[in-house]
């Protein structure tokens, strides 16, 4: 596995760079919201490292990454004082942090050199996800590594709001489908576990350097 995330990484570098005489930038930073298929929804914030190859299009790297967390906790005994604050005693039950990372590859269409115009992006990578779950009432606990490749669409608006700045909004899909513990059964058919993160989201964010 080390091995083919190596190469993917390698591969995404070489694209990026491609064509472009400039050299990578951090030119961006994006905070949304992501609604997976496999998982409850959850914010995403991301960044942006990109290279001009000309006035519209940009290539580069992008890295994402979401969270969601979620508790369980029962009230177990309320008091009230004299002076009439009420105060619980709780206890958690149940908790799970759900995080995961794409790392891509990415292109930047831009339609337009104008303050505002629009925009369009593709990214093609590799994604890993790790979930931790604690079931306090059983006394278990149980972490869980997946990974697999993805591909995200988009586009959306850019305003232009200094010399060197403008914000941004975009709609995207997000497609990947993470594995785990690959191996075969006892016919000997391949088997695996898998977590479908694929969904639509939105975000905003600043983009700046690019003039």
């Amino acid at each position: 596995m080390r091995t083919r995330l190596l190469f993917v990484l390698a591969a995404m570098l070489a694209f990026s760079v491609q064509n472009s005489s400039a050299q990578l930038r951090f030119t961006g930073i994006r905070l949304g919201y992501l609604d997976p298929k496999g998982s409850k929804p959850g914010l995403v914030l991301g960044m942006d490292l990109t290279a001009q190859v000309d006035e519209s299009v940009e290539l580069g790297l992008t890295l994402n990454g979401f969270r969601r967390s979620y508790q369980q906790v029962t009230a177990i005994a309320q008091q009230v004082s004299a002076g009439g604050i009420v105060e619980q005693q709780v206890q958690k039950e149940l908790e799970f942090t759900t995080f995961f990372v794409p790392i891509m590859g990415e292109a930047i269409v831009h339609f337009g050199e104008e303050d505002f115009h629009f925009f369009a992006n593709a990214g093609l990578g590799y994604e890993m996800l790790w979930n931790n779950e604690n079931n306090f009432i059983d006394n278990k606990r149980e972490r869980r590594y997946y990974s697999g490749f993805v591909w995200l669409a988009g586009g959306g608006f850019q305003y232009r709001t200094g010399s060197r700045s403008a914000f941004i909004g975009e709609v995207f899909y997000h497609n990947a489908t993470v594995k785990r513990d690959q191996n075969k059964n006892a016919q000997g058919l391949p088997i695996w576990s898998q977590v479908n993160l694929s969904g639509f989201g939105f975000r905003g964010g600043l983009r700046f350097g690019l003039w």
